[in-house]
């Protein structure tokens, strides 16, 4: 099913999208169909990297150390500390009840743990309702969050009629504040740099 951007938004009642007079300009436009494209890509990368470490290391034998290496892993695979802590210890409890045996059960029991988190069924919607909308995009490096905002502020300033004002935090980054400021311009809508 092909989505729009449009319906990634959730609009107060009554409120239809009011494209801005600029809005038929697409030559600013962001390329359609490369978002998600990206995400599968960058999400692939971090399954490799994580399935290689842990083929390679984790899972010969299960002991101690097993538990210990497995947290590391997913800590370098940017899984997060909170998530690593829970399906470390949902593991560690599967092993030790005996619903676990060997390193093929348990690696297979962690690639469903983590398909089970990282899966959602309900679409993804950001409710526009009560003004000021805040959207903030946190996330590791190189994974698009720069891109991805730069191409909301596009389609609520010129899709939706919306008044779209950017925020640069990513100041450490080499040319982040330059790469907002592209994306602010493209949308034609403000930016506060800090600068």
């Amino acid at each position: 099913m092909t989505r729009e951007w449009t319906d990634l938004f959730v609009l107060p009642d009554g409120q239809a999208p009011s494209p801005s007079a600029d809005a038929k300009d697409e030559k600013d436009a962001p390329p359609r169909g490369r978002f998600l494209r990206r995400l599968r890509e960058n999400l692939s990368k971090t399954r490799q990297a994580l399935g290689a470490e842990i083929q390679a290391t984790l899972f010969e034998t299960v002991d101690e150390d097993t538990w210990e290496r497995l947290e590391e892993a997913l800590i370098m695979a940017d899984v997060g500390a909170s998530t690593t802590a829970k399906v470390v210890a949902q593991l560690e409890q599967e092993a030790q009840e005996g619903e676990l045996e060997g390193g093929e059960a348990l690696s297979a029991r962690l690639t469903e743990l983590l398909a089970g988190i990282a899966r959602t069924d309900a679409p993804v919607q950001i409710d526009l309702g009560p003004e000021p909308t805040v959207i903030m995009a946190v996330g590791v490096n190189g994974t698009g969050k720069t891109t991805t905002i730069g191409k909301l502020a596009w389609h609520l300033q010129r899709e939706l009629g919306r008044t779209v004002l950017l925020g640069a935090a990513d100041t450490f980054r080499a040319a982040a504040v330059e790469q907002l400021q592209g994306w602010a311009q493209r949308a034609g809508c403000e930016i506060v740099t800090g600068r």
